[in-house]
């Protein structure tokens, strides 16, 4: 039985040998027609290779993968369109693939159309009947590598000026700072603010002040370094990271050399003086030039020289520094850079808590006026008197003007404060008709450059004028040519109607801006008031010289020009010498408030025979009313 079976099983099992021999040989010929059926159907290109990879099938869908026919390609070598950068990683998946490991990835191919990027998928089919080859499965993703591109440059790119963004600025610091070995860097910031986009955008429109930051974005390029960065962390701030090699102690590798962070604040400065000179060049909107300047703050992060600083923690202080130090820079007018300090800290911490304050000073009555005498330099009479806003803080007491103003200007508290004074000044002057009969004064208010970017500031002046039944030609408003410096063809628009309306203009502080000569051309301007600076060098034969040719210019063009900071009688002779109409200073009276201000002109006009006053009967009532 057992030998019977025995042998039954020895020839059934030959015969099932030779049995599966024929359906392999048949299957073979199915399966790889059926394969090159699939194959030609598929929308993905399909190769199929030797382990050299010369080409030995290829799928009709190669056509659009590179542009030519499947028949061209047989016997070609695939490495011909494969980007030579991605070669040896081909030729390594290939290998994995030829060792029994999955082998996929994304490699670039040249294609008629250009570099495509395509995922392959390496299979070995050397032992499938039918195929005999390694396999590659190819499909383009170009499109989603190209989407996924724009994500990651979207996150880590400014859209208007394509610099860097604040997310990504924080990782190249934080990266820097953790470096090691010659990868390790001096870390330097400027933190650059313009100072007057907002009135770009007020006055022109914010694609006039899309280009202003665009046109300093390509201004700033050039001045970086091989290894500095350029970002634009919001509307107007842009910062330029320095990023310096270490100087090296060479007894201590591990320690920055002698006299390193100086070297690298040197570096600093220089690069923030050069990013406000260029940001300062004029550029055209709408036609005409326009000046925006700029502010900066700086600070540096000299390499640590032993350990592994927190990367995030030194980006946060770098940039924190800086915009502590770019506040103090606004604050002392703008257009400069500052340094950073750690007494700033504190500073930035008062001006915060005083802006804080300062947005309900008027609301809650803290805000008052003084008002300082203008004289007829001829007859020493009272003819004016300048508006000068005071703020009596509860806790601090008097804020000075050039605290709370800058403050002000910076955070847009001056539009509600400028509008206080102008309705209060023009107030106070009728009841001064009243108490003392005098109806020929006229007062002035300064306006800022906030106020005359702002649309509602004619109708606005012409409201309290109204209101305070008040005859417009007794109101003059005083610009500084700093104010009217980002936009003077504007600024200028808006001083002419109101001009139209009878309002004066005084063009304040002549001689300190930026082209006054200029200015006195293309402004509509009735009065000039030379700046204190002039007479307090009348001494001087140039400054007298000088003096002298300004308030001859005013006279030619028909303007009033009245003299400030006239503190003695020395200056009051030279500002008289010099052809000037008024003055104004400490000689004759310092600012007072309104109830001063009655029994001044009443004391004035108790003091007076003929009309002119009694020699130096004013000094002695203002030495006697201000002590």
């Amino acid at each position: 039985m057992s030998a019977a079976a025995g042998g039954r099983g020895g020839v059934g099992g030959a015969w099932r040998r030779r049995r599966q021999r024929r359906l392999l040989r048949g299957a073979g010929a199915v399966s790889g027609a059926v394969y090159e059926a699939l194959a030609r159907e598929a929308t993905d290109v399909v190769l199929v290779t030797d382990v050299a990879g010369t080409v030995r099938f290829a799928s009709p869908a190669v056509v659009r993968a590179l542009g030519v026919r499947p028949e061209d390609l047989l016997g070609r070598d695939c490495f011909d369109w494969i980007d030579p950068r991605d070669a040896s990683a081909v030729r390594a998946r290939i290998a994995g693939a030829v060792a029994g490991s999955t082998a996929a990835g994304e490699h670039r191919i040249l294609t008629s159309a250009g570099t495509r990027w395509v995922e392959v998928r390496f299979s070995d089919a050397r032992a499938v009947p039918g195929v005999g080859g390694l396999v590659w499965n190819c499909r383009d993703v170009t499109r989603a590598r190209e989407q996924a591109d724009a994500l990651r440059a979207a996150a880590h790119t400014d859209a208007l000026t394509g610099l860097t963004n604040r997310r990504r600025l924080v990782q190249l610091v934080a990266e820097a700072a953790t470096a090691t070995g010659p990868l390790r860097r001096d870390l330097g910031l400027v933190l650059l603010n313009l100072d007057g986009l907002k009135l770009v955008n007020d006055s022109l429109g914010h694609r006039c002040g899309d280009e202003v930051v665009r046109t300093a974005a390509r201004r700033l390029r050039p001045l970086l370094g091989p290894a500095d960065v350029l970002a634009r962390l919001d509307g107007d701030e842009f910062v330029l990271l320095h990023r310096a090699a270490v100087q090296q102690d060479p007894r201590d590798p591990q320690r920055p050399g002698e006299g390193a962070a100086d070297r690298l604040r040197r570096e600093v400065d220089r690069l923030a003086a050069r990013a406000l000179q260029e940001v300062a060049r004029p550029v055209v909107l709408q036609g005409r030039p326009t000046v925006v300047t700029a502010s900066a703050g700086t600070a540096v992060a000299p390499a640590a020289g032993t350990g592994t600083p927190d990367g995030e923690e030194v980006a946060s202080a770098l940039l924190r520094g800086a915009d502590v130090a770019l506040r103090e820079a606004k604050q002392r007018g703008g257009a400069r850079a500052v340094a950073f300090r750690p007494g700033l800290r504190e500073a930035a911490s008062q001006r915060e808590a005083l802006a804080a304050d300062l947005r309900s000073a008027v609301e809650r009555g803290q805000v008052h006026v003084e008002y300082q005498p203008q004289v007829d330099l001829a007859t020493g009479r009272t003819v004016g008197l300048e508006a000068l806003a005071r703020w009596h803080h509860p806790v601090r007491g008097l804020v000075p003007p050039g605290v709370f103003v800058p403050v002000a200007e910076e955070t847009g508290s001056v539009l509600g404060v400028g509008r206080h004074v102008l309705a209060r000044a023009l107030r106070d002057l009728r009841h001064l008709d009243a108490a003392t009969g005098r109806t020929d004064l006229e007062v002035g208010v300064n306006v800022s450059g906030r106020q005359l970017a702002d649309p509602s500031l004619v109708d606005a002046v012409l409201a309290e004028l109204r209101a305070a039944g008040t005859a417009p030609h007794r109101l003059v408003l005083e610009v500084t040519e700093s104010a009217l410096v980002t936009d003077l063809d504007a600024g200028s628009d808006v001083l002419r109607r109101l001009r139209e309306h009878g309002v004066r203009v005084a063009l304040d502080d002549f001689g300190t801006g930026w082209s006054s000569l200029s200015y006195l051309r293309r402004l509509p301007v009735d009065v000039l008031k030379i700046d204190k600076s002039f007479v307090d060098d009348h001494g001087d034969r140039a400054a007298a010289a000088l003096l002298g040719g300004i308030a001859s210019l005013s006279t030619a063009l028909d303007l009033l020009t009245v003299a400030e900071g006239v503190e003695d009688e020395a200056a009051a002779a030279a500002v008289r010498a010099a052809g000037c109409g008024w003055g104004q200073g400490y000689l004759w009276a310092r600012p007072m408030p309104l109830e001063r201000v009655v029994d001044h002109l009443l004391a004035e006009a108790a003091g007076t025979a003929g009309g002119a006053p009694r020699p130096g009967a004013q000094n002695r009532l203002e030495r006697t009313t201000t002590a």
